[in-house]
């Protein structure tokens, strides 16, 4: 059982609805062998890519939601307060998304706990494909009204782009989907170490 105030699912050792468990196949269906790859558990060249373009969009996102900030504070307008709003959830998102995409690389144990937590959602690629095109929408959101135009569709392109292509990871190829495994470090008192 989770600790007080704790969701069984935070801890995968303890959770009695575990995501994988053993079936009942009656012996018919076997397991394809697992794959030899050396490239430390972080699976295949796509999830790697994967990974990479969610860095490029993490950064892009923070840095139009910063010019946005910029721009609105030289216009010094106050009619209009959505796009500081819009620029700071931008932000945000881009925070998140940087510090995930960083724990996949690196353990960072206490950041591992607290975004499992708050945004278990990332820790899978159809959530965190999702969320890619939640965000795009977010930045297209800002449409004519943006400061700077020009990266703020560039951005919201490139999020969906990405999103979908998460999506069609897991719906297309199932074999790369399954090499998939979320950080894990801080989850466990004996094991601080990360299990990618």
């Amino acid at each position: 059982m989770a600790g007080y105030g704790e969701p069984g699912w935070l801890n995968p050792q303890t959770d009695p609805h575990a995501a994988t468990q053993e079936a009942e196949t009656g012996g018919t269906i076997k397991a394809p062998p697992p794959t030899n790859n050396d490239e430390g558990g972080k699976g295949s060249w796509t999830l790697v890519a994967l990974s990479f373009a969610d860095f490029g969009l993490a950064v892009m996102m923070g840095g139009l939601g910063v010019l946005t900030l910029i721009e609105v504070h030289n216009r010094k307008s106050t009619k209009d307060i959505s796009e500081p709003f819009l620029a700071a959830y931008m932000i945000m998102f881009a925070t998140l998304l940087f510090s995930y995409e960083f724990m996949w690389w690196m353990p960072a144990p206490g950041i591992n706990k607290s975004l499992r937590r708050n945004f278990g959602f990332m820790y899978g690629l159809r959530g965190k494909g999702l969320y890619l095109i939640f965000v795009a929408f977010l930045c297209l959101g800002l449409g004519k009204d943006a400061s700077v135009r020009e990266l703020n569709w560039a951005t919201g392109i490139a999020y969906l782009i990405v999103g979908c292509l998460h999506i069609l990871v897991v719906c297309s190829y199932p074999e790369v989907a399954i090499q998939y495994v979320a950080p894990s470090a801080g989850l466990t008192a004996d094991d601080p170490e990360n299990v990618v």
